[in-house]
């Protein structure tokens, strides 16, 4: 077993790389390198210069595949001075660590990486294999789950765990009566004894992110006549959008009902003008009931229907659309992990779904077992 020590060296060293959009393929590089130091074959897959994944192997491969997965970029540290320490240095603190991703997901990444290197020093018999999937750009493309998406690299997991963060603020949870039923939350505060309450996620929404563009002809602000309001077009569209969005939708028995959100607008050249362009951008957050495929093809239709006015000239483009994750709870994994967690944690482990994605979502798509039967695998995003 690696002392405490050990382990949280291996999370410094994380924390310590600035991988706020670039640079994953140094902690690969060391991360390989910790590897072979134990004798654990490695694999890098780029998706771009500077910017690899890593894969690593423990075990056999046979009918049984796990997949672990973390990724290894993190979000921007927003205003550096409002940070209490350096964002890039580990720092202990009230019995807690800090650092930019010692949370989201360098503390996960890292806890994978120790149990494979303690399951292969202690030579504890595996009936399977245990496949690592360390990932970058998660945070803003999710471009390294679907490289090694493309390339094979999930086709033959069984089952796949996410170590995202999955803890809640003991404090937090007590003022969430908005999200939790109030007896439960109470029951589960009652019998937990730490400061974090955790949950089992099984389940999460898919996310669209699309633009819809308003092309018109600019004019002098003096002369409108003479030109074509890409604003005014763009809110017309838009008006239809919240109509739409509003209306009673197909509801998933999980994950409920979609969750859209209009997030930037933009539109216009200066303010002596007739604007010649305005778009906007949406994300919808989406479930089995109502996919993206049939959002986008429902706005197309809406588009399409106001194309035929005179001078209306508005188009769709699809930035993005990952399908939900949506596990059988009663599967014999996620019944196996929720059993051990609970152990380990000294704390019910109670099953959960959330609105945010997750690699999952790419790593599912090419596995018809888990297209068409969702007992297995049971895709996990830990979260």
């Amino acid at each position: 077993m690696m002392e405490k020590t050990e382990k949280i060296a291996i999370l410094e060293k994380l924390v310590s790389i600035d991988t706020t959009d670039q640079a994953e393929g140094v902690i690969a590089d060391y991360l390989a390198d910790l590897f072979t130091q134990h004798g654990i074959q490695t694999e890098k897959v780029a998706s771009k210069p500077g910017r690899e994944n890593l894969v690593a192997y423990l075990g056999e491969a046979t009918d049984k595949v796990l997949g672990v997965t973390g990724h290894m970029d993190v979000v921007s540290i927003g205003d550096r001075s409002k940070w209490t320490s350096d964002p890039f240095t580990l720092t202990a603190r009230d019995g807690k660590l800090f650092g930019r991703g010692a949370t989201d997901m360098k503390s996960g990444l890292a806890a994978l990486v120790i149990a494979m290197i303690e399951l292969h020093d202690q030579n504890v018999p595996l009936n399977g294999q245990i496949k690592l999937l360390a990932t970058v750009d998660e945070e803003k493309n999710e471009t390294g789950a679907q490289t090694l998406t493309a390339q094979g690299y999930a086709d033959n997991l069984t089952a796949l765990l996410v170590a995202e963060p999955s803890g809640v603020d003991k404090q937090a949870l007590a003022t969430s009566s908005d999200k939790f039923p109030t007896e439960m939350v109470q029951k589960l505060l009652t019998a937990n004894q730490t400061n974090e309450q955790h949950f089992l996620i099984f389940a999460h929404n898919g996310s669209l992110d699309f633009k819809v563009t308003a092309t018109g002809k600019t004019a002098h602000s003096s002369m409108p006549e003479l030109g074509i309001n890409a604003i005014d077009h763009l809110l017309t569209y838009y008006n239809r959008q919240k109509q739409y969005f509003d209306q009673k939708h197909p509801i998933d028995d999980v994950l409920g009902d979609i969750v859209p959100v209009t997030t930037l607008i933009n539109g216009g050249e200066q303010i002596n003008s007739v604007p010649g362009h305005a778009e906007l951008t949406c994300r919808v957050r989406t479930t089995p009931a109502l996919t993206g495929d049939q959002v986008i093809a429902d706005l197309n239709a809406i588009i399409a229907e106001l194309n035929q006015q005179t001078d209306m000239n508005l188009a769709l483009t699809v930035i993005n659309n990952q399908p939900p994750v949506k596990s059988n709870p009663q599967a014999p994994f996620i019944q196996s992990v929720q059993k051990i967690g609970a152990q380990k944690l000294s704390q019910a482990y109670p099953l959960m779904h959330v609105a945010g994605g997750t690699d999952a979502a790419h790593f599912a798509k090419n596995n018809p077992t888990y297209q068409w039967q969702l007992s297995a695998p049971a895709m996990i995003p830990v979260i």
